[in-house]
């Protein structure tokens, strides 16, 4: 009786952690590292393809050819001085869809804008490096009806998005 109550246990940790765990497989990523600011970032590359952008510099764009998931990652010089706190509070009044921001957390040098836009989940990091001199921003937006899929890779590709080492 123990031994089926153990292995059930097993089953169902191994079901609930079957899509954690593909999408956490190394070999299924593509790695970067942009050339200008030096951030690094991975992507699952069987979810994500490259594409043009609007030929920002020091800015990568990827989509989904199966889904209407849209994942970018970029850097800036923060010419204007901005503070985390200071960036974060612009973004909100200036920029349009955080109306229903469900999830906020900051650091020092860092924070998150997550919430939703009509059907679709959007997860943003920004981080200030070089002394708050840069600004790095991974985005990913994805169908809420996605969700079991998109979670996962959030965390991941958040997990692999890094600053560059040098200013």
């Amino acid at each position: 009786m123990r031994l089926s109550i153990t292995l059930a246990r097993l089953l169902v940790a191994g079901a609930v952690l079957l899509p954690v765990g593909l999408a956490a497989d190394p070999a299924q990523w593509a790695s970067g590292r942009d050339a200008g600011f030096g951030f690094r970032y991975a992507y699952p590359q069987a979810t994500f393809a490259p594409i043009e952008g609007d030929s920002k510099p020091s800015f990568h764009y990827f989509v989904s050819p199966d889904s209407d998931a849209k994942l970018l990652f970029g850097a800036w010089s923060n010419k204007e001085g901005r503070t985390p706190e200071a960036f974060k509070q612009w973004l909100i009044a200036n920029t349009e869809g955080y109306d229903e921001v469900t999830y906020l957390p900051r650091g020092r040098t860092w924070f998150v804008l997550s919430g939703y836009r009509g059907d679709n989940i959007y997860y943003e990091k920004v981080m200030f490096s070089c002394g708050g001199h840069v600004v790095n921003v991974f985005a990913i937006a994805y169908p809420v009806s996605e969700r079991a899929q998109y979670d996962p890779i959030v965390e991941r590709v958040e997990d692999s998005f890094k600053p560059g080492p040098g200013c």
